[in-house]
């Protein structure tokens, strides 16, 4: 399959993305097929130019004519307004640029790109600063174990980088066959039933705290037993996908607090 240096083969989707604020207002207003619209919009961004997409009325009408007519120009332009308003895409540079893309964008496709040759100084609508150490190479944030090597343009790869972080990475899966207490190589004290998928996401919730930069242990594991671990449709994942990170300086601490405070409000 033939793909250009600029986009990416895959992109994650969360939870946190899923259930969110700005994802259920669409779903309340256009049904499923306005959801089914919003995540075809970011496989557009992610596939192109990887991290943004010029929206002008043309590219409007042209998309919502490629979901099969199932919304209408207006309606499209609607739900895009809606991700704005709800910091999914950012304001200042669609208002200034007509270009749909974020922080958060970028740094999915920053990490997704990683192995690949670049330059990132010319890079157009770049919301992103990236650390350049002394080896000249850009630093990235997030793991890799998000993405698939297929999202690498470049054959070159490091193996003895890609096995030291692997190392470094505490798997997430329990001890035991009984899938007893335990995470191997860390100290987190997870129960086994936040193993089930059905009804938890732990998985999901650990990367989301890693993409935040949290990392003291013990605000992970005041985290985890507040959010119960995870569990599906728990307050944790709408804290994450409504809250405007680049105001918050303690993620951590805010976190906790506002799980606190959801349970004494519920108590």
């Amino acid at each position: 399959m033939a793909m250009n240096c600029t986009g990416v083969l895959y992109f994650p989707i969360t939870i946190s993305l899923l259930e969110g604020v700005a994802t259920e207002l669409i779903e309340a207003r256009f049904g499923l097929k306005g959801v089914a619209a919003f995540i075809k919009l970011l496989g557009k961004i992610y596939k192109e130019e990887g991290y943004y997409l010029v929206w002008n009325k043309e590219q409007c009408m042209l998309f919502a004519h490629k979901l099969g007519n199932e919304l209408s120009d207006e309606e499209m332009q609607e739900i895009v307004e809606l991700l704005i308003a709800k910091d999914i895409f950012d304001r200042k540079m669609y208002e200034e640029h007509q270009v749909l893309t974020s922080v958060h964008i970028q740094k999915v496709w920053l990490e997704a790109t990683k192995r690949r040759k670049r330059d990132l100084t010319p890079l157009p609508y770049f919301l992103m600063e990236t650390k350049v150490p002394k080896n000249g190479k850009e630093e990235n944030e997030v793991q890799d174990v998000l993405f698939p090597p297929e999202n690498a343009c470049n054959s070159e790869q490091s193996k003895e980088k890609q096995s030291k972080e692997k190392q470094n990475t505490p798997p997430l899966t329990p001890q035991g066959e009984d899938g007893g207490k335990g995470m191997e190589g860390s100290s987190f004290d997870i129960p086994g039933y936040a193993y089930n998928k059905k009804t938890h996401n732990l998985e999901g919730l650990m990367l989301e705290l890693q993409q935040l930069h949290i990392v003291d242990r013990n605000e992970i594991n005041a985290i985890l037993r507040l959010s119960d671990y995870g569990r599906l449709g728990g307050y944790v994942f709408k804290i994450i996908s409504s809250t405007r990170w680049s105001t918050v300086l303690a993620k951590g601490k805010y976190v906790i607090a506002a799980l606190r405070k959801e349970k004494t409000g519920n108590g």
